[in-house]
């Protein structure tokens, strides 16, 4: 019978633009809807040589997808202000997006040079080269961010993830725990200390994702994991409790559905509860072949063959030779011959 396996380490995926909120504060906050684009284009074209307000647009075309304008403004930008780190930053984001890697760590090297007290391209630079699998040059990139400003709790969240990769566990929860201290609204942060915590079968796991759910109410991942820590300790009552919740607010969540099923199937044997569950994962994830195998598998605890056998067989239809599924139709076969007999 198939099991959801523990919580993994997932969460450590970083956006290249993970420092966004860290942003020069020389350029301002712009709404993302076309009423400011139109508002800007207008004031561009009574004040052309103004480079902060081609920035403006610049990002604003950059956070909706529009690359090439982006990329347009800040190169003029750059024509009238070549010395704006800020400048360089941004282009940094574009030719990153762009795919143009080594471009993007030229414009940093650029920002850092015109202002090395920013921390900001350099928490990109380590970010870049974590993901090009280069942790040591990432890790070095990362103190520099540290040295500049010790106060900024992104530097050492993106120096744990970096000392991960490097399997360094025991420095890298020191890093999110200072990042933490630093902002305790960090919900990320949160995630990765109860994941961590997690995979060491520490208790402790629970109190960080009960942090991050207060962090951001409701969070669909929050939720879900404390349900998997509730799951994987035995507690299944507060275990179907969370992924009640979650599928309250969240009805696409196919995984909660099923967590729920397979705990009234094995735990708890509400056989009815189990089947109402499965049969909701599989309606939203038609191709879900454990969520197949085990309506099938509640159904023949129910005593219905019938409705068991026509589930295993869609389960090897999605996946021929499923193992498990095999061995429900050899089960079922074999009770059919000695009904027989």
């Amino acid at each position: 019978m198939y099991k959801y396996p523990p919580i993994l380490l997932l969460l450590a995926v970083l956006g290249f633009a993970g420092c966004d909120n860290l942003q020069s504060k020389k350029q301002p906050a712009v709404s993302t809807n076309a009423d400011s684009l139109v508002i800007l284009t207008n004031l561009i074209a009574a004040d052309s040589l103004n480079a902060e307000l081609l920035a403006d647009r610049a990002d604003l075309y950059f956070k909706r997808g529009n690359l090439d304008p982006a990329l347009r403004d800040i190169q003029s930008a750059l024509k009238i202000t070549p010395q704006e780190p800020s400048l360089f930053i941004l282009l940094s984001d574009v030719y990153f997006v762009l795919g143009q890697t080594d471009n993007a760590v030229v414009s940093l090297k650029k920002s850092i040079r015109i202002n090395p007290k920013n921390e900001i391209p350099y928490l990109k630079l380590s970010e870049i080269y974590l993901l090009l699998n280069d942790p040591s040059t990432a890790l070095m990139y990362a103190n520099e961010a540290i040295g500049v400003n010790r106060q900024n709790p992104e530097s050492y969240y993106v120096k744990a993830i970096v000392l991960m990769e490097k399997r360094d566990t025991l420095q890298a929860i020191t890093n999110l725990r200072l990042s933490a201290n630093l902002d305790t609204s960090n919900y990320m942060t949160f995630m990765q200390l109860g994941a961590i915590y997690n995979s060491r079968n520490d208790t402790l796991s629970r109190r960080y994702f009960e942090k991050a759910l207060l962090a951001k109410k409701d969070d669909e991942r929050a939720l879900y994991y404390l349900g998997m820590y509730y799951q994987e300790h035995n507690q299944f009552n507060k275990a179907v409790e969370m992924y009640g919740r979650l599928t309250e607010l969240y009805p696409d969540n196919k995984r909660a559905f099923y967590n729920q099923g397979y705990i009234y199937l094995v735990e708890l044997e509400d056989f009815e509860n189990a089947k109402l569950m499965f049969e909701q994962a599989v309606v939203l994830g038609p191709g879900f072949v454990e969520a197949v195998y085990n309506l099938g598998r509640t159904n023949e605890a129910m005593g219905d063959y019938t409705g068991a056998y026509e589930q295993y067989r869609k389960a090897l239809e999605l996946l021929p030779n499923y193992p498990l599924a095999v061995q429900g139709l050899n089960r079922l076969d074999e009770m059919l011959i000695r009904g027989k007999k």
